[in-house]
């Protein structure tokens, strides 16, 4: 779950352009979670962060990772070639 613009979700496609960039393409799925409209206090998204942030990463388990540098790491700990 993003927002194109927030800096946080930014942080993620960075990273995720940088392991494309080296050869290592990630594929997700993004949903965007509109700002500018308030989505991120809507009880949906809610439900998956109660801090109403982005970015957040839903694992196939039904985890919920809700922080950039988490994401990155476990993505990086999934991917770790090319560093």
């Amino acid at each position: 779950y993003t927002f194109p613009v927030a800096p946080n979700p930014t942080k993620v496609r960075l990273y995720l352009a940088e392991k494309a960039a080296l050869g290592r393409k990630i594929e997700l799925e993004e949903v965007t979670v509109n700002l500018i409209e308030r989505e991120q206090r809507s009880p949906e998204h809610l439900a998956r962060n109660r801090f109403g942030t982005l970015p957040v990463l839903e694992l196939d388990s039904g985890t919920l990772l809700i922080e950039s540098l988490v994401i990155i790491d476990y993505l990086e700990r999934l991917h770790p070639e090319p560093t």
